[in-house]
């Protein structure tokens, strides 16, 4: 079973209802927020968060989006001058909903889960400037089943450029669940949402890269290079409340952290990002993160594969590889 990521709370419906595709749209560029996506399109509680602008549809399959990366977000805070590593499969992301809600008739409610999510950067350009960068993304999709009109499972390949040029490449296997479905599937769990409560003692922020101890996923164990994850309070761009498990981005943002940790003091700042997701996260068993190095197929890199287990099961599993340090 994979990660599941899905609007919560209540959500307005399109003015063509909720069934039907909405018409593209064209918005212009705006410093701080999407005006023309709305927020529920992206699976966000927060217009700040929104980092589509705007959308068309090219052909069956083809479609062109318009992005911006915020210079100054509080929590996809730029590291060294270059935006947060974890911006592109935020994007990657977002846009994959956008398309399902807006052009491939999914309903606003039902519910996605993600097979997988990847993406390769290219660290040069990511350069932070003055004021968001804005961004175009080419994205084409596959292998889709549709049913009754809307779209029951997809692939989605994008590329993000910026100024023209390829700024990162990536791609998500996502399949839709209607919420009779996924009631049947959650059972008793579909109540399940994260309960703030004192946090044990975090990982240092200066090791995981984290500008707050309350942004710090992990929690030291007696193993160096193992933690439990822990849901910090400074996650409201990544952790909805709404959620009945613990969503696909956190777990992408621990799996960084505990990457960053392992290779601790070399400044480990990956340019590709794979994870494969094979169940739920759940709220209420401990999730134990392990990190270890493995051998990296491109000289001058360094790998590394982090994994995630529940009762001894596996949840997600991610490989991060960083350029390493010019001497």
């Amino acid at each position: 079973m994979s990660d599941t990521m899905h609007a919560g709370g209540t959500v307005r419906h399109s003015a063509t209802g909720p069934h039907q595709p909405v018409p593209s749209q064209h918005v212009p560029f705006r410093t701080g927020q999407s005006a023309g996506v709305p927020r529920e399109f992206a699976h966000r509680r927060a217009m700040e968060d929104v980092l589509i602008m705007s959308w068309s549809r090219l052909d069956d399959d083809h479609f062109s989006l318009a992005a911006q990366w915020p210079y100054d977000h509080q929590y996809f805070t730029p590291s060294h001058g270059r935006h947060h590593p974890l911006l592109a499969g935020e994007t990657i992301r977002q846009a994959g909903l956008l398309l399902s809600h807006a052009e491939l008739g999914v309903p606003l409610g039902h519910h996605f889960i993600l097979a997988d999510l990847v993406y390769t950067t290219d660290p040069e350009r990511l350069t932070v400037g003055t004021g968001p960068a804005a961004l175009t993304i080419d994205v084409r999709c596959s292998n889709t089943r549709m049913r009754a009109g809307a779209m029951t499972s997809s692939r989605f390949d994008m590329t993000i450029r910026r100024d023209g040029r390829i700024v990162a490449t990536g791609n998500s296997s996502v399949t839709v669940t209607a919420p009779a479905v996924y009631r049947r599937i959650r059972g008793e769990r579909l109540s399940a949402r994260h309960v703030d409560r004192p946090l044990p003692a975090p990982v240092s922020p200066r090791l995981t890269g984290s500008t707050h101890p309350d942004e710090v996923l992990l929690t030291p164990t007696d193993q160096p290079d193992r933690w439990l994850l822990r849901l910090a309070t400074g996650h409201a761009s990544v952790v909805n409340p709404a959620n009945d498990h613990i969503p696909g981005m956190a777990l992408l943002d621990a799996a960084h952290q505990a990457a960053r940790v392992i290779t601790a003091p070399d400044n480990f700042v990956p340019y590709a990002f794979r994870t494969e997701f094979q169940r739920y996260a759940e709220h209420d068993i401990p999730c134990v993160i392990e990190a270890r190095r493995v051998p990296s197929a491109i000289p001058h890199t360094t790998t590394v594969k982090v994994t995630g287990l529940q009762g001894g099961e596996p949840v997600f599993a991610s490989t991060l590889t960083a350029l390493d340090e010019r001497p």
